[in-house]
């Protein structure tokens, strides 16, 4: 690319047809021919020029020591003149003092452009480049027009968030307590968006780096540097900083300019006189020069180089990767035997592995192909785990239309100007063939590949976040003694009977499996712990040995040892349950029990408040979701805590009784600051009032506004009388002169808060028009807020969040074998997990049922959820079953919206 600045200037340029953006959704005339992934020819040749100033720039010195060539003899008068007219046509940067409600971060390039201010404007130009009206309507644009362009959300919006996120507000207080401004998105919504920000934010970022690194290099002006500036994505980022990139020094096309053939390549590509004759560049002396042949492949190299960085043409690509059926195919690998002894000369510690993964999970893959377009997330997990494990070997199968249509356009991009002779075409279709097949294909491949390892990736994330929060919102089991049992063969399994207010009662072991079985005794251990404690629930953990423990309990059940009007039992998630027992938490909380028994205890929790328990536990161990090792941990893990604070702030926690692990993931709050209030609590006694937050080290304006409406002071903690009811109801306290306004407007009390009278009289209060508008002009407040406080105003006093959901654990007395089904039964069970392909059922079997997406009827199933179902299919080899959904027990929503009636 050193002297593609020596290309002369095309006669006569093709009738351009001007494309005028607008927002329509209908295609504008001639969209097809001069779409914004085809810049014209103006922006081609300045990048050319460009990219020959830094090629320029690293040959220098090399090419002070070699003759000049007669080839570029005549292009000094050329480049003058293109000089003196880059200067000519040179953007002068325009300020713009206007400011506006967005403040963006304090970027050094962003504020050059406007003159300091705040937001970005267009940088316009008196002077006439010669561009097309999509490239002259091009600006350098704002952090929040950006996103409201990327997530299609309402101008207004997309500023009023940029700004919340920028003073650092959180998602929970935003959606409840700033709803008026973001209108009205849910939780999972805006944390998508504050992903696509923070995306944002980084492209500008790297996009100045660039720049900066560019200017100091001195070789670009200040066009080519509003353009980097101006791109979207970070693919038009690299499209457009690929000219700039130098090569590594040892790649072939920097060894062919190093034997000095950059000239003669230049010349064969762009077709400049005089003619190349490669018997006068053949340098017996020099062993890479000695044939015409091994010339020809040097100079080949530099070409195959010199298009594979080609914008236009990696534009093109991507245009045609969009545009034309790309197919991923799958078949079974074939084992090497180097492979097979790779295999057999593994450790012992990886062969367990391999065991849990075998070939048979990805028989559906076998013989697999699916256009890129259509294939589902799970099935491009499938496949890259199958891949990475040598089960399954993948391409990307591309049409030969896309390659002859790619290479009619490379053909035309550099051929139909300059010299032709038949040593440039012969040189140029080679070249070409050899660039398609070694870096433009492969290019597209990875392309492909990685677009849809990413799409699948936040398929996989988005369904962990949203299980996570039905498993974290299941209704609390309050009132009622539990036993947890952590089944298990050789340790045997695990007992841990706790009180209704989730303290340890007792705790043991029975052995009614595996080679130390003994029923009887066991029989007799577990009667007696349920009697001595008058206990009726049992909570079973799901793991090893669980279906063998639930069979235990349907023949006590069925020999009546077991009474089964009053004893039953659920089925509890224990992923994650072995982690805490080894953890410092629980090492801090049962300094004295063993951690087998500990696990039982954290089962037993689970059912009496799963939210409590389960936030103890890294959200990443719970297994609720799909290929979990096969996503980013870090973005894994930043979303699933992001669900973790939403529901614990959304639920709700008593200041004087949360503990370190459920406090510390308010909304506003971190570990260190919930140590700080649990600290405080200890030395000062219950706090009093919300405002008594204040006084905590580490706690201040700031965080209080971010956390002060999802904690509350519970009576019970403070002796039985509250000083302000306001702190236990979600009226945030930056609006409780407005509560009490609207109180006094009802001539009620505010110890009357939580009565049947006090929201009976609010609701009809609500109603009045006329009143809210009065309220609202009087207190200067957006409507919205005003209803928020009123809605506050008409729950319950303490009125758990869950209890609006009503998600309960599903309780059994009883285990049906898996052989006992036939195809047409109807059963009813609970949704235990949910993927993008289908969600599996707990119908009370040996195994959990599946429901393929196919056979929802339209219907989306979370977590909890309680079915009717019918057998389609019962595969005893396999141990799989297979049902039809026929009909919603209870369909649930937590979406965090606010429902008033």
């Amino acid at each position: 690319m050193a002297n593609m600045s020596s290309r002369p200037r095309r006669l006569a340029a093709k009738k351009s047809v001007i494309v005028e953006i607008s927002d329509s959704e209908d295609d504008p005339a001639g969209a097809e021919e001069n779409d914004e992934y085809r810049p014209t020819e103006t922006r081609r040749r300045f990048i050319d020029r460009a990219a020959a100033v830094v090629a320029s720039g690293s040959d220098t010195r090399k090419r002070k020591t070699e003759p000049a060539s007669s080839v570029c003899k005549d292009d000094a008068p050329a480049k003058k003149k293109r000089a003196k007219k880059d200067k000519e046509n040179a953007i002068p940067n325009q300020s713009n003092d206007v400011n506006e409600a967005a403040v963006e971060h304090p970027l050094s390039i962003a504020s050059e452009l406007d003159g300091g201010a705040r937001s970005l404007t267009p940088v316009t130009s008196s002077t006439s480049t010669g561009r097309s009206s999509f490239w002259e309507r091009r600006k350098v644009w704002n952090i929040h027009e950006l996103l409201a362009e990327t997530e299609q959300i309402q101008p207004t919006a997309a500023r009023n968030i940029v700004q919340l996120f920028e003073n650092e507000n959180t998602i929970p207080f935003i959606c409840r307590y700033r709803r008026d401004l973001v209108d009205h998105i849910t939780p999972d919504r805006l944390r998508d968006i504050r992903n696509t920000y923070t995306e944002i934010v980084d492209l500008r970022k790297k996009a100045e780096n660039i720049v900066n690194q560019l200017e100091r290099e001195n070789v670009i002006n200040t066009e080519i540097r509003e353009e980097l500036l101006c791109a979207k994505t970070n693919e038009e980022l690299e499209f457009l900083y690929a000219p700039y990139k130098p090569a590594s020094k040892g790649t072939l096309a920097e060894r062919a300019k190093a034997l000095g053939l950059q000239h003669y390549a230049d010349a064969l590509l762009f077709g400049t006189a005089p003619k190349v004759q490669l018997f006068s560049v053949v340098d017996p002396t020099n062993k890479d020069l000695a044939t015409e042949e091994l010339v020809m492949a040097g100079i080949c190299n530099i070409i195959i180089h010199n298009i594979s960085k080609n914008t236009r043409i990696l534009e093109e690509l991507r245009r045609l990767q969009n545009v034309q059926r790309i197919v991923l195919k799958c078949s079974k690998a074939k084992k090497t035997t180097a492979s097979k002894a790779a295999a057999s000369s593994k450790p012992a510690s990886s062969g367990i592995a391999d065991k849990k993964l075998d070939s048979s999970k990805f028989e559906n893959y076998f013989n697999f192909q699916c256009d890129i377009k259509t294939i589902k997330p799970h099935q491009t997990l499938a496949i890259n785990r199958g891949e990475k494990h040598k089960f399954l070997s993948v391409k990307v199968e591309t049409s030969d239309y896309l390659k002859n249509e790619l290479m009619r356009f490379i053909s035309q991009e550099y051929m139909s100007e300059g010299l032709q002779y038949p040593l440039r075409k012969e040189v140029f279709t080679r070249a070409l063939e050899e660039c398609y097949t070694k870096k433009l294909q492969p290019l597209l491949c990875r392309q492909v590949r990685a677009e849809l390892k990413e799409k699948a990736t936040r398929a996989a994330i988005e369904v962990f976040g949203k299980n996570l929060k039905q498993l974290l919102l299941m209704s609390p089991l309050k009132g009622e003694r539990i036993l947890g049992i952590d089944p298990g063969y050789i340790n045997g399994c695990k007992l841990a009977l706790i009180s209704e207010t989730a303290d340890v009662l007792e705790t043991g072991v029975v052995y009614p499996h595996g080679r130390h079985a003994n029923r009887t005794e066991a029989e007799k251990k577990l009667v007696q712990l349920l009697s001595k404690y008058n206990c009726g629930v049992i909570a079973l953990g799901n793991g090893t040995a669980c279906r063998d423990t639930e069979m235990w309990l349907t023949s006590l059940f069925q020999a009546g040892i077991l009474d089964s009007r009053s004893i039953r039992y659920s089925i509890v998630n224990e992923n994650g349950a072995s982690i805490y027992s080894c953890s410092d938490v629980a090492s801090k909380e049962f300094p004295k029990m063993d951690m087998n028994e500990i696990s039982a205890v954290s089962i037993a929790r689970r059912l009496n408040d799963p939210l409590s328990e389960y936030v103890k536990i890294e959200p990443r161990h719970l297994g609720v979701g799909m290929y979990q090792h096969d996503v980013n941990e870090k973005t894994l893990t930043e979303t699933l805590n992001d669900v973790v604070s939403e529901c614990v702030s959304y639920v709700g926690v008593d200041l004087n009784t949360a503990s370190l692990s459920v406090l510390k993931h308010i909304a506003g709050l971190s570990e260190k600051k919930a140590e700080k209030i649990i600290e405080y609590r200890n030395q000062k006694g219950p706090f009093q009032s919300r405002k008594d937050l204040l006084a905590v080290r580490s706690i201040g304006e700031k965080t209080f506004v971010q956390c002060a409406g999802f904690v509350r002071i519970e009576p019970l903690s403070v002796g039985g009388k509250i000083t302000n009811p306001l702190d236990c109801t979600w009226v945030h306290p930056e609006s409780y002169k407005l509560a009490e306004a609207i109180i006094q407007e009802c001539e009620l009390k505010l110890s009357d808060i939580g009565k049947a009278s006090f929201m009976q009289r609010i609701k009809e209060f609500s109603k009045s028009q006329h009143n809210l508008e009065q309220l609202a002009e009087q207190h200067k407040l957006h409507m919205e807020r005003l209803k928020f406080v009123l809605f506050a105003l008409q729950r319950e006093l303490l009125q758990d969040y869950r209890a609006d959901l009503d998600k309960r654990p599903l309780f059994k007395q009883g285990l049906t074998r898996l052989d006992e089904l036939s195809i047409g039964d109807v059963v009813t069970g609970a949704v235990t997990n949910v993927t993008h392909f289908g969600a599996f059922v707990d119908i009370g079997v040996e195994r959990d049922g599946l429901i393929h997406k196919s056979h929802m009827n339209n219907c989306d199933l979370s977590i909890g959820d309680r079915i009717i179902a019918s057998v389609l299919k019962v595969d005893m080899q396999r141990r799989q079953l297979g049902l039809r959904l026929e009909n919603m027990l209870q369909e649930t929503d937590t979406s965090f919206t606010l429902k008033t009636e």
